[in-house]
C-alpha cells in the first residue's frame, strides 16, 4: 500500500511534507520529539481553537510539516515513539 504524502509551500516557496496529524497535544509532543533529534518543523492549526479560545477542544488536527530532506527520519522517530 503506497503512503499518501501532502506537501504545502510556505510564502517563499518552501516546500515542506505532512508527517503527523492529530490533537494538539499528540502534536506538540510530536515536535518536541522531532526538535530533540534536530528535526526542524511547522505546526499547523486546524482546529476550531485556532479561530477562538471559545472552541478549544472542538473538533480538528494539528498538522506537522518538515522538509522533504527530513521526512524518513521524522516518520521513523514518530514511528517508534508509540
Amino acid at each position: 500500500m503506497m503512503e499518501e504524502h501532502s506537501m504545502t509551500t510556505n510564502n517563499n516557496g518552501a516546500a515542506w511534507v505532512e508527517v503527523f496529524s492529530g490533537a494538539a497535544f499528540e502534536a506538540e509532543v510530536v515536535k518536541g520529539l522531532l526538535e530533540a533529534n534536530g528535526i526542524s518543523c511547522i505546526l499547523e492549526d486546524h482546529t476550531m481553537s485556532a479561530l477562538t479560545s471559545a472552541y478549544s477542544g472542538l473538533g480538528g488536527d494539528v498538522r506537522i510539516l518538515v522538509a522533504p530532506g527530513d521526512e524518513e527520519a521524522a516518520r521513523e522517530l514518530i514511528s517508534h515513539k508509540e
